[in-house]
């Protein structure tokens, strides 16, 4: 903005001052050669105008890059603050998720724990070992069959003195 005003300015300035100078000359009746310097001279202050309109340009864009790279580096620090608070907070949610999984298997053994000691103690086994005594007495108190085996030779070919034995 500052360097369009002060052009602007320049060219109104030098537009303004030669016909000016020009009129009041023939006023004045100046030669020639005074209007021609002083033509000059005016064309030496734009000249210097627009060189001191360039630099404030030059720097107006070193500022503009300056300002532009600390933009990108604050961003860049920005989103990488981001990312490690992200990346944190994914972390703690993974831990308290963790530990309420545990805390669940732990209330959940304990649960199971506490089943199986109550049907232990609501059970009795002791109907199993009166079936095994009643078994057993049914076995001691069977009839037990004798099998006897008749064995039968032919006793005529046996002869006589062997028969008495016999």
């Amino acid at each position: 903005m500052n360097l369009t005003k002060l052009t602007t300015a320049a060219i109104v300035a030098l537009s303004l001052t030669l016909p000016a100078e020009v009129s009041l000359s023939q006023e004045k009746e100046e030669t020639v050669e005074q209007n021609l310097n002083q033509a000059e001279q005016d064309i030496d202050n734009v000249g210097d105008n627009l060189k001191d309109a360039g630099e404030a340009f030059g720097n107006s864009i070193k500022n503009t890059g300056e300002a532009a790279g600390q933009g990108l580096e604050n961003t860049s620090e920005a989103v990488e603050s981001g990312l490690n608070d992200a990346g944190e907070a994914i972390e703690r949610g993974y831990s308290q998720a963790e530990e309420r999984i545990n805390q669940a298997a732990e209330a959940a053994q304990a649960e199971i724990a506490a089943a199986v000691a109550e049907v232990e103690q609501r059970s009795n086994w002791g109907w199993l070992g009166l079936l095994g005594l009643f078994g057993l007495f049914g076995l001691a108190g069977r009839k037990k069959k004798t099998t006897v085996i008749e064995k039968r030779q032919d006793l005529e070919s046996v002869n006589e003195r062997n028969r008495t034995a016999v």
